[in-house]
């Protein structure tokens, strides 16, 4: 039963994958934008930043000029705080909000998005990940799909190659997952909305949308599953786009200082309280695993898991441009997100066990 049940979880993901991708919308280098773009990043306390490429990237774009604001918001005092004030004072465009203090009760957030919701005029705003890169490509394009259909587009990014088994890390994480779930519109509210909180990706929305929302009423963490969850009461719906090279997702280049990240990712997963999200991304963890850790006692249903799964890393390739090397490397990245989850898990109870006794 348990070996029937990841066999047909797995072909599910594979025909939704290969829907998605075919009528997702692409983001491309052709596109151009006359009007106006702000991007909005809030930053949470794990949020992680990274000053090369994002400097690299945007010391390109010589044709945005007056179109492309870009606003940080940090909750509180952030490590990487003096990164993105160095950026700040290399690009005139990129502007920092701090903000050390908020009411009882909050969740910083979608407080932070409240406070500087007045200051936003641009044609098309976009909130987006502190993890994720731009390019030029990326505002002109995204502008341009949502001027054009009038409504919010949530963005999946590209995985950046810095190693080949980080890289099947990164692969392998709940974005991923998103894409292959996405569009099931009966139960997107039950299974979409949690991986949305804890997928990467960016929301570009038109100014109307985005004014429209009261953040004031909002108080839970993931600003994605508040968007999602205010626009299904008021029956909005959001498209589904792909970043191609123009939306990048960076991680750590250090194996070990990755995997210690993601130890401390199921952490802020439980902290804040996702834990649909989190039981959701396990589930498809476990169709990922299945072939790797049942095959001694299921082996017939592990091997034609294991061929499913070489078809649907052949689809995430052609969606997610991964590489073959990284592809292979698939099972070790499982035991790497596995074996955090399990690490985190154990210490948690240790601790529980701890204080209890």
């Amino acid at each position: 039963m348990l070996g029937l049940l990841a066999l047909g979880l797995t072909a599910v993901m594979i025909f939704t994958l290969v829907k998605n991708a075919l009528i997702g919308t692409q983001l491309s280098a052709k596109d151009s934008f006359t009007g106006t773009v702000e991007l909005l990043i809030p930053i949470s306390t794990h949020s992680e930043f990274y000053l090369e490429p994002w400097v690299r990237n945007l010391s390109y774009m010589r044709s945005v000029g007056g179109q492309v604001r870009i606003h940080i918001l940090i909750d509180g005092h952030h490590p990487a705080i003096n990164a993105w004030r160095e950026l700040n004072q290399k690009i005139p465009y990129v502007e920092i909000h701090t903000y050390l203090t908020k009411p009882p009760g909050r969740e910083g957030v979608p407080w932070m998005i409240e406070q500087i919701a007045p200051m936003i005029t641009a044609d098309v705003v976009i909130i987006g990940d502190a993890e994720l890169v731009p390019t030029e490509e990326a505002f002109a394009s995204i502008g341009k799909l949502v001027s054009e259909k009038q409504k919010a587009y949530f963005v999946l990014p590209q995985t950046q190659r810095l190693t080949v088994v980080g890289e099947a890390i990164a692969a392998i994480n709940p974005t991923l997952a998103l894409a292959s779930v996405f569009g099931f519109r009966r139960i997107r509210r039950n299974v979409s909305h949690p991986l949305v909180s804890i997928a990467q990706g960016w929301m570009g929305m038109p100014s109307a949308l985005f004014r429209s929302f009261d953040w004031s009423k909002v108080n839970i963490p993931s600003w994605k599953e508040a968007l999602a969850k205010g626009w299904d009461v008021e029956n909005k719906s959001y498209i589904l786009a792909f970043g191609e090279r123009h939306l990048l997702r960076y991680y750590p280049e250090d194996v070990m200082v990755q995997a210690l990240q993601l130890k401390t990712y199921w952490e802020e997963l439980w902290r804040k309280g996702e834990r649909n999200g989190l039981c959701l991304y396990l589930a498809v963890l476990f169709i990922w695993s299945f072939p790797v850790f049942f095959f001694l006692s299921h082996p017939f249903w592990s091997l034609a898991s294991l061929i499913l799964l070489v078809l649907y890393r052949f689809f995430t390739k052609i969606v997610f441009q991964e590489s073959f090397t990284s592809m292979l490397l698939h099972p070790v990245a499982v035991v790497v997100w596995v074996g955090t989850f399990l690490w985190w898990a154990f210490e948690e109870l240790q601790l529980r066990f701890g204080r209890r006794t």
